[in-house]
C-alpha cells in the first residue's frame, strides 16, 4: 500500500489516498464534488 498525493478536481487542494483507489476525478469533500457537477451540468446543457 502506497499513499500518493492527488489534487481535488474542483479546488485543487491536496488529497492523500492509497494508490490503488486513485480515479480521474477526485474531490476533497462532497461539497466540492457537488459544486463541480453543478457547474459542468450547466456548461453541458448550453
Amino acid at each position: 500500500m502506497e499513499i500518493v498525493e492527488v489534487k481535488c478536481k474542483n479546488c485543487h487542494a491536496e488529497i492523500y489516498v492509497q494508490n490503488d483507489i486513485v480515479k480521474e476525478n477526485m474531490f476533497c469533500t462532497l461539497r466540492c464534488m457537488n459544486s463541480y457537477k453543478i457547474h459542468h451540468q450547466k456548461n453541458d446543457s448550453n
